[in-house]
């Protein structure tokens, strides 16, 4: 089989919500480019999304393997997604006067969008061709979305632990 023949059937395999949510996280992380004013609603719009994506995955991966491996995967990682955003965050964001965020644009999102991305996809085509994988690549699967959701949790919440503290100091 060719490089090709690969491509081909990789492609023809994929369903066709898997295109739509990469065509949402390229929107959503082009997005993030520019800076914007949001409320501070939407600062929990990535981690839910991403804490549910890895809650489906763990309900899955239990069924089919280890409950035990993929809560404790889970929850691993999501502690160390909220460590690592505490050790390093890149993007920025102001409270404004009408307890918004003026959020400035930066390519991080896009950049850990399409890294998950790219990483589930990876996981999912490996399963595929080498259905003994499946324990070793759902469990990195859970632990990919775990820790987005506990780097952009953390940030949601230090978020608001800063709107707090601007409104007691006002």
């Amino acid at each position: 089989m060719t490089a090709a023949d690969y491509i081909g059937l990789v492609l023809a395999g994929t369903p066709w919500w898997a295109f739509a949510v990469l065509a949402l996280l390229i929107v959503l992380g082009v997005r993030r480019l520019r800076t914007r004013v949001r409320g501070p609603g939407m600062a929990f719009a990535a981690p839910v999304a991403f804490g549910v994506w890895g809650l489906f995955n763990l309900a899955a991966y239990s069924q089919q393997h280890s409950p035990v491996v993929g809560v404790s995967t889970f929850l691993l990682l999501l502690a160390a997604g909220w460590v690592s955003t505490r050790l390093y965050a890149g993007e920025k964001a102001d409270l404004t006067a009408d307890g918004r965020f003026l959020f400035h644009g930066t390519p991080e999102p896009l950049i850990t969008y399409m890294a998950v991305f790219a990483i589930r996809f990876g996981l999912e085509v490996w399963e595929g061709f080498e259905p003994a994988a499946s324990p070793l690549a759902g469990a990195v699967a859970i632990g990919v979305s775990a820790f987005v959701a506990g780097r952009t949790a953390q940030r949601a919440i230090s978020l608001l632990r800063a709107r707090r503290v601007a409104a007691v100091a006002a």
